[in-house]
């Protein structure tokens, strides 16, 4: 559920008034919003170069309250510049990391959302799946079924968001904390070694092999599981994408010449 369509090219802040910000995307380092705290991509930010701030679009341009109803029924999110108290130990309740600055807060319920958290689709659909679609749920399932795991971490107890299809009668659990982790990790190695340096989206393809590492053997080996595969693959990068504030960058690992969907 995107904030925004076409955000403005630029835009006055009451975070930095010093400045007006300008929308713009910058290869390099991964840089920390200076609204949210939270990690972005290089993918399109507002900027002032003179003083280094940086907001995820997301965090630049929020409305004053949204509603998850799908999760959360009618409860409303209110944005507010910082945790309310006590903001210590304040956490996400898409991915799990701290709130530490910008966030949608529901009072009457006590929940949190980083912006670019807030931002997650309901249901991503891939065309060419068949009309399979990956649903949003807040927690885990507390069945039994090995099947019923995140298939990246192998947790079905973790709290926080995830997204879940089912593929030749099994279940796929993808955790947003898990593919949000992950992908940061493996993003700030690429950087450290000056390779691949900022694709993050593309970075968090390789996830999706993790993802599927909780379907049996017989399903891997069936009829169409390639295509699965990529479309999981694609699934992984939308979440990642969204997460850090860079929905941009989804189209080039999908459409790019390495893009997940090519072949």
């Amino acid at each position: 559920m995107r904030l925004f369509e076409e955000p403005p090219a630029s835009i006055t802040h009451s975070a930095h008034r010093q400045h007006e910000l300008t929308l713009g995307a910058t290869a390099g380092a991964p840089f920390r919003c200076d609204g949210c705290q939270e990690p972005g991509s290089d993918g399109p930010r507002y900027r002032c170069e003179a003083c280094n701030f940086d907001l995820h679009a997301d965090c630049a341009l929020p409305p004053a309250t949204l509603q998850r109803p799908l999760l959360f029924g009618g409860a409303t999110f209110v944005f507010l510049r910082e945790p309310p108290a006590p903001a210590s130990g304040r956490r996400c309740d898409a991915c799990g990391d701290d709130v530490r600055g910008f966030v949608f807060h529901c009072a009457e319920r006590d929940l949190d959302l980083h912006p670019c958290c807030a931002s997650l689709e309901d249901s991503i659909a891939v065309d060419g799946a068949g009309g399979r679609a990956f649903q949003l749920t807040k927690e885990a399932s507390s069945s039994s079924s090995s099947s019923r795991r995140c298939g990246v971490c192998g947790d079905k107890s973790r709290r926080f968001w995830f997204y879940r299809c089912t593929f030749d009668g099994e279940d796929v659990y993808i955790h947003v904390a898990c593919v949000k982790e992950l992908a940061l990790r493996k993003w700030q190695a690429s950087y450290r070694r000056r390779s691949g340096a900022g694709q993050i989206v593309l970075a968090g393809a390789p996830l999706m092999e993790g993802a599927l590492q909780s379907l049996s053997k017989k399903t891997r080996r069936s009829s169409g599981f390639e295509r699965f595969r990529k479309i999981v693959g694609l699934v992984v990068s939308a979440i990642i994408a969204v997460v850090f504030g860079n929905p941009m960058g989804l189209i080039a690992a999908v459409a790019g010449p390495d893009g997940l969907l090519r072949g």
